[in-house]
């Protein structure tokens, strides 16, 4: 699928804040969403599709990845039968929202109880006025994978001139190679259709190096059985924003009983292990986000 390298999560790829806000939902609803769910026999949850590693495969009963592993232990801990929606990204994260979480598409479809991998920001919480987001149980950041007998110097953007590094078109790395620092990067630049195109080009030895979200990048990387393989974190240029958290979302219905069961299942994630376990079984390092506080310094988890 054609996307931004944050397009499931940020609404623009090159700014710091996130899309326009949504109309407030109805104060007067209180209805109990856990109950109604539990009622119903089972637990839908949205990922996105074609996203390795965090969600991939031809349907539901094939998808794999992180998220769909998270979404199965979110419905085993509940006591329910998954219905796993995969879900196109749309223009914006708030497109999505409103498609898949609180309003629904016009083509039908219905809306799903829970949404994973919606990027977490201060900010953008307190505009969408028809969802609840919480629990940041991810934090990415754009990188560059290369090989280090091949690129010696990473610390200064400026050498990178020296080299070739493949990129998604249209994307933060896109944007970062071609108009930070003055350009200068621009003819370095190999823009292919995907990520996954540009680490096959990064594989096949066309390029010295690739740019992507770091995530993203690993699970590629450890797909095609790659090794020896280095990675660099990209700061923030200018108003160009590198890092985001990434949490869940449901519909705000007045009661929380939905969202706090939810978030109480990713915390027992997070805390006996298990978060960490589904991201090193396809090859990610996993990166608690530290705090639900927009711009907090995050920390990586060396245990």
């Amino acid at each position: 699928m054609k996307s931004s390298d944050a397009a499931r999560i940020l609404t623009a790829a090159a700014v710091v804040f996130f899309g326009s806000a949504r109309a407030g939902a109805d104060d007067g609803d209180t209805a109990d969403p856990l109950a109604a769910v539990r009622a119903r026999g089972s637990i839908e949850i949205a990922v996105y599709a074609d996203f390795p590693p965090y969600s991939s495969g031809a349907s539901a009963a094939t998808a794999e990845g992180i998220d769909v592993d998270i979404a199965r232990a979110i419905a085993q801990k509940l006591g329910l039968p998954l219905k796993l929606r995969l879900i196109s990204a749309g223009e914006s994260v708030s497109d999505d929202l409103r498609n898949h979480l609180w309003k629904g598409h016009y083509m039908g479809y219905g809306v799903a109880d829970v949404m994973l991998h919606v990027g977490y920001d201060g900010e953008f919480a307190r505009r969408e006025k028809n969802v609840l987001l919480f629990e940041p149980y991810f934090h990415d950041t754009v990188a560059l994978a290369y090989r280090p007998d091949r690129i010696k110097n990473v610390e200064s953007p400026i050498a990178l001139t020296e080299h070739k590094i493949a990129v998604e078109g249209d994307t933060i790395s896109d944007h970062l190679m071609s108009s930070a620092y003055g350009g200068a990067l621009r003819n370095s630049a190999v823009r292919e259709q995907s990520l996954e195109e540009a680490v096959g080009a990064f594989k096949a030895g066309e390029v010295d190096g690739v740019m992507g979200p770091e995530g993203e990048l690993q699970g590629l990387l450890a797909a095609h059985n790659m090794t020896g393989v280095a990675f660099h974190q990209q700061q923030p240029v200018g108003q160009m924003r590198t890092s985001w958290d990434i949490g869940v979302a449901v519909k705000d219905e007045g009661a929380t009983t939905l969202k706090d069961a939810v978030a109480a299942i990713v915390d027992t994630l997070k805390a006996d292990g298990s978060m960490k376990k589904m991201f090193a079984a396809h090859g990610v390092t996993y990166l608690d986000a530290s705090s639900v506080v927009a711009g907090k310094r995050l920390a990586r988890d060396a245990n």
